[in-house]
Formats: structure tokens, C-alpha cells, sequence
């Protein structure tokens, strides 16, 4: 194959311009929020399934299944309910292991 100086340049700029196409994809853009500021947090809830119920529910469809995720902006006083009930949660799980490393 012969190569021409106009089959040169044309392959020459192709790759100079997908270099630059991946460089700019790895570019922080300008815009992009502050990690301690700007993340918004979200908590995932769900009913404890038995292990009869998850069988069941994963033979019911072996099939590609979609997941409907949809939010609301809470008020602060839900916030607030929300934390407490963190704290009272996760003061409930270190009483239980200290009891359970004093036990055990």
C-alpha cells in the first residue's frame, strides 16, 4: 500500500484528535460538585425477606428486572427523625456486640 502525504495527514489527525478525545474524557469538568459539600447521601430501605421468600421471589422471574428508584426532598424535621434513628440503631448494634464480646 502506498502511503501519500494526504493519506499521511488524514490518519495523522485522526489520531491526534482521538488522543485528545480520551484525554478531555478523563478532564474534571468545571462544574463537577465538591466532594464534601455537594454528594447528596441516599438510604436504601427494604422488608427482611425469609429465605423461602427470596427462592420464591427469584424463580418467580428469571428474566431482566427493573428497578423503579424514586425520591422526594425531605423536610427537616424528617431529617432530624431520620438521624435519631440512626443514632438509636447503631447505639442498639454497639450495645448488642459489647454484650456479645463479654458473653462470648
Amino acid at each position: 500500500m502506498k502511503t501519500t502525504f494526504k493519506t499521511t495527514t488524514i490518519l495523522t489527525s485522526a489520531v491526534l484528535a482521538a488522543i485528545f478525545s480520551v484525554a478531555a474524557a478523563f478532564q474534571i469538568p468545571a462544574t463537577a460538585p465538591t466532594q464534601a459539600t455537594e454528594i447528596a447521601s441516599v438510604t436504601v430501605t427494604a422488608k427482611r425477606m425469609s429465605a423461602e421468600q427470596k427462592l420464591a421471589f427469584d424463580l418467580e422471574n428469571q428474566e431482566m428486572q427493573t428497578v423503579v428508584i424514586s425520591t422526594k426532598r425531605l423536610t427537616a424535621e424528617q431529617k432530624l427523625a431520620m438521624a435519631q434513628e440512626d443514632q438509636a440503631i447503631q447505639a442498639a448494634l454497639v450495645r448488642k456486640a459489647a454484650g456479645i464480646q463479654t458473653n462470648g
